[in-house]
């Protein structure tokens, strides 16, 4: 067989190792769970264990999904902080119950965890994620919610509860930028907000030039709360 049969062989087969080795460098440590929520929706998520009594949810955008939050799940589960990404309803395998509402995704995954044993919670979402856990908070602010981030909330109102600590995340020249700056101001101390250059949103700020100063800013804010 000539070199020039052979060549396109071994660029499939060198392509096929380059596959593998991707396949296996993101594989990840979590386990497929369910849980029913308050009006009979099924939601599927992934929950990567820790070691220490704080647990993070994680809430995606319309866009995105469960695994686009597993780069900062397996940060955390290195430092021992347990997580849970969910899809919400009408993501992936999860179903919805007898109404629309995400927030009884983000309440279902607060009370999963809490059977679970965990009495520390702080939640992280992103556009409609972060409106979900904002009309969560809204309808009932657990005792166990220690703090929340939210990356430029796509709807919702301000935090009242004093108990949980708030850090608000959007671009300044994001069309959004009004709106959460306006539910920032609504919601009361502790609070903090960040705003970056440019005109990302939420999720897609991961993809911008601060990527590694953002992820280590929510990382940091996480996991004071292990303290």
């Amino acid at each position: 067989m000539t070199n020039k049969y052979l060549y396109p062989i071994f660029l499939s087969l060198i392509l096929m190792v380059i596959n593998i080795h991707s396949i296996m460098a993101t594989t990840y440590d979590y386990e497929l769970i369910t849980y029913t929520t308050e009006d009979g929706g099924v939601i599927e998520a992934s929950f990567f264990q820790g070691n220490q009594d704080l647990v993070v949810i994680f809430a995606h955008g319309a866009i995105f999904n469960k695994e686009s939050w597993y780069f900062m799940a397996e940060r955390l589960q290195k430092e021992g902080i347990s997580s849970l990404s969910l899809d919400f309803r009408g993501y992936g395998n999860s179903k919805k119950g007898a109404t629309d509402k995400r927030s009884f995704d983000i309440l279902g995954a607060v009370d999963y965890l809490k059977e679970k044993g965990f009495n520390k919670i702080s939640i992280v979402g992103g556009s409609m994620g972060a409106a979900a856990v904002l009309n969560a908070l809204d309808t009932k602010t657990d005792t166990v919610i220690d703090r929340v981030v939210l990356l430029s909330p796509a709807g919702g109102a301000g935090v009242t509860n004093e108990s949980v600590k708030k850090m608000f995340i959007v671009s300044k020249d994001e069309r959004l930028f009004p709106r959460v700056n306006k539910i920032y101001n609504e919601s009361n101390q502790p609070k903090e907000l960040k705003v970056y250059p440019g005109s990302s949103h939420a999720q897609h700020m991961f993809k911008a030039d601060y990527s590694s100063e953002l992820t280590n800013l929510i990382i940091s804010f996480l996991n004071t709360s292990s303290e």
